[in-house]
């Protein structure tokens, strides 16, 4: 007797063709930007995330044209996929920002509850094929088999083998000039730099709004933001 599996999680990703010829600009970007950031906000233990240092509107950044216009492209064949008609939306890139991750250092578990699609896009991924560099995890939040609440607790033996019916999280490692995009609902974080080398990103939060012709749609969707009006007060 077969067991089907429904409800997948939809993870994108592109090895992006032009990336070599882009890295050195970018690479010099992000270390410029870190640079110029507020007095650090994080421990020693956290990656270097702009968007808690200032350093959260890159797509504006002339240079970082190039990377924007791919996850605009790639965002769209992403959202085509999964079933969205793009004439009755519109899109946004609400912020983004750059990571800089060091030797020791992590992203904790979080979700982006103001977007409703992310990308990251790995710049710079150290060469040491024997530590975990800092994978991106994807979290099971929903566990739709986990038939009995903590059956799979790491403080039990109950679960003796994992497999696509009953696994966590799934990690996915940095590959250098990879885009990943993924339903910013999710949540996710980012194993520590184990090498001794950085880890440069770049991270993007994407908003679907209702184009404004669209009957009925503002029941599920956000109406353009053309549409909308600020207190005088």
């Amino acid at each position: 007797m077969p067991i089907e599996t429904w409800f997948p999680l939809a993870i994108y990703y592109e090895d992006l063709p032009d990336a070599s010829e882009h890295r050195q600009p970018l690479i010099e970007a992000v270390l410029d930007l870190e640079q110029e950031g507020i007095e650090p906000q994080n421990y020693n233990e956290m990656a270097w995330t702009g968007d808690i240092h200032g350093v959260n509107q890159i797509h504006t950044h002339p240079a970082f044209s190039w990377i924007v216009e791919q996850v605009e492209q790639h965002t769209t064949t992403y959202l085509e996929n999964i079933g969205v008609d793009l004439s009755k939306v519109d899109l946004y890139i609400q912020r983004a920002w750059p990571i800089v991750s060091r030797t020791g250092q992590e992203v904790g578990a979080h979700c982006h509850n103001t977007a409703h699609v992310s990308a990251v896009y790995y710049i710079q991924v150290p060469t040491d094929e024997v530590s975990d560099p800092g994978s991106l995890l994807f979290f099971n939040d929903a566990r739709v088999n986990e038939v009995c609440p903590g059956l799979g607790s790491e403080n039990t033996d109950i679960v003796d083998a994992e497999n696509d019916l009953n696994q966590l999280y799934v990690a996915y490692p940095p590959v250098e000039g990879r885009l990943l995009i993924f339903p910013a609902k999710q949540r996710h974080a980012v194993s520590m730099n184990e090498t001794q080398e950085l880890r440069l990103s770049l991270s993007f939060d994407i908003v679907l709004t209702a184009t404004g012709d669209v009957a009925g749609a503002y029941e599920f969707l956000t109406p353009p933001p053309n549409q909308w009006k600020k207190f005088k007060c």
